[in-house]
């Protein structure tokens, strides 16, 4: 199982590094996450409603656990106007690893869900996510974070 979810994982970020260095058009975004984990991310909007989103990163708790994932995101506009640019929300599905010193490591399924910012003025935006995952490896278990981001976009 862990075997699937890490080519999962790494075919997710080959198809969006690949796909987001040919764009023109301010598909690719690439930032920060700061929470759980804390570390790099990028999107790649395959069109306005669906995106590709990875990233990886570490906790910040004493333990240094080493995170990667990538997830599918389906973006819903109606619900929030803004005049500074759009606010969707969004919801997703996607898998993850947790490698971890001196333990098993993780691997299980996310369901993010989210709200981003995207600024009219300028390339650029910002997010919050919280994230419910079901981890299927070593054990069967529920885990929940979240994170605060900005991104730049191609």
């Amino acid at each position: 199982m862990i075997k699937i979810l890490r080519r999962s994982v790494v075919f997710i970020m080959t198809v969006l590094l690949f796909s987001g260095a040919a764009t023109a058009e301010e598909q690719f975004g690439l930032g920060v996450t700061v929470g759980v984990p804390t570390g790099v991310n990028g999107k790649y909007f395959l069109d306005k409603y669906n995106a590709l989103d990875a990233g990886f990163g570490w906790s910040v708790d004493s333990d240094h656990d080493f995170h990667i994932y990538a997830d599918y995101l389906y973006h819903i506009y109606s619900l929030i106007n803004s005049g500074s640019g759009e606010t969707p929300i969004y919801l997703g599905v996607g898998t993850r690893a947790v490698f971890r010193d001196h333990k098993d490591n993780k691997a299980g399924f996310r369901f993010p869900l989210g709200v981003q910012h995207l600024f009219k003025s300028a390339p650029f935006d910002v997010f919050a996510e919280i994230v419910p995952i079901f981890n299927v490896s070593p054990d069967t278990e529920f885990d929940l974070e979240g994170v605060v981001g900005a991104r730049f976009y191609f």
